[in-house]
């Protein structure tokens, strides 16, 4: 609205500018030259000519003055002109300040740094394989689009507020693709540091093509994976239930927009606070394939062989335990009395 109302100033002004300067040009006989003839096409002037060479002359000075006063008050309405355009392109682009679903429900992951990836000699009994004192990175706020998807952010919150084993806290993000996106709540074992399967509803938003129409297009958007989701890779389309088990959701780094993920991951969120938080974790080494493994990936990938999309997941898994050490709800709508 504040840039609506400033691009509607910018063009009264414009318009003001316009309406302010004379198209009214001086006959050349007008301009010291008594020797040539008016054209006869010449538009006339306001008043009369100025008469005798110290007039001439005047109105040589004056004239050129006019013509100064009259280039510039143009310029600068061409440039006020150019100035609302930009505005209408920006305006026209959905990230630009307008389009953006409203909060509904808010929501926090307090996240630390472990000094080594998730190790299966810790995850005894009922104790993860995650470090018990990792180093703090910070807490990362979440409006989530309750009106948007509904039952998305339901889920979501259910597993924020879950304990322990059986929702977020204690489970770790799983892939880090710097410039992308990070990843968390890879569903499976608790003691691997993944999120326990919970026995969701059948959810119709996740046939509807609806859900996927909002974009990755700013730093921060939270979605729900689905082309993304661990196993598939990226860019597969399409909703299974074999591939999402509704608990892993990513979040974008930038500082670019993410358009491979867009239709095939459900947008239901963003960052409020604490991107900085994401950025920490975008850090986070990743393991790196060598010159070899690469080149014989990529001769798998051409035999089809569904081996190859695996391999690369682990091109992308952090080299240290990144753990959602809490999880919760900070607000959410009032009841209906």
């Amino acid at each position: 609205a504040a840039l609506s109302g400033r691009s509607r100033r910018i063009a009264m002004l414009a318009s003001v500018l316009r309406s302010s300067v004379s198209p009214t040009v001086a006959p050349r006989a007008c301009r010291g030259n008594v020797d040539r003839p008016t054209p006869v096409r010449a538009l006339t002037i306001r008043g009369r000519c100025p008469v005798g060479p110290a007039a001439s002359g005047r109105d040589d000075a004056g004239e050129t003055s006019r013509l100064g006063r009259r280039q510039s008050a143009m310029a600068i309405a061409t440039v006020l002109s150019g100035i609302e355009a930009s505005s209408d392109f920006v305006r026209a682009d959905p990230g630009a300040g307008q389009g953006i679903p409203a909060v509904t429900h808010t929501v926090f992951l307090d996240v630390g740094l472990c000094d080594s990836i998730v190790r299966a000699d810790r995850a005894l009994g009922n104790k993860g394989g995650v470090c018990t004192s990792p180093e703090t990175l910070g807490r990362i706020t979440i409006g989530l689009y309750g009106n948007l998807v509904p039952n998305i952010v339901r889920n979501f919150v259910s597993l924020c507020e879950a304990s322990p084993g059986e929702g977020y806290a204690g489970t770790v993000f799983h892939r880090v693709k710097p410039g992308e996106y990070v990843l968390a709540g890879q569903a499976g074992s608790y003691r691997l540091g993944q999120v326990q399967t919970p026995g969701f509803d059948s959810n119709p938003e996740m046939l509807s093509s609806a859900s996927f129409r909002e974009r990755h297009l700013r730093p921060g958007t939270v979605s729900l994976a689905v082309g993304a989701a661990t196993g598939e890779g990226d860019g597969n389309g399409g909703y299974s239930p074999a591939r999402s088990a509704g608990t892993e959701f990513l979040i974008t780094t930038g500082p670019t927009p993410a358009p491979s993920l867009d239709g095939e991951n459900v947008v239901f969120g963003r960052v409020l606070k604490g991107m900085d938080v994401v950025t920490r974790i975008a850090a986070v080494p990743t393991f790196r394939p060598s010159g070899n493994s690469i080149a014989w990936n990529q001769v798998a990938e051409w035999l089809r062989d569904e081996r190859a999309a695996k391999a690369r997941e682990s091109w992308s898994k952090p080299t240290q335990a990144i753990v959602i050490t809490d999880a919760g709800v900070l607000t959410r709508p009032d009841p209906v009395t």
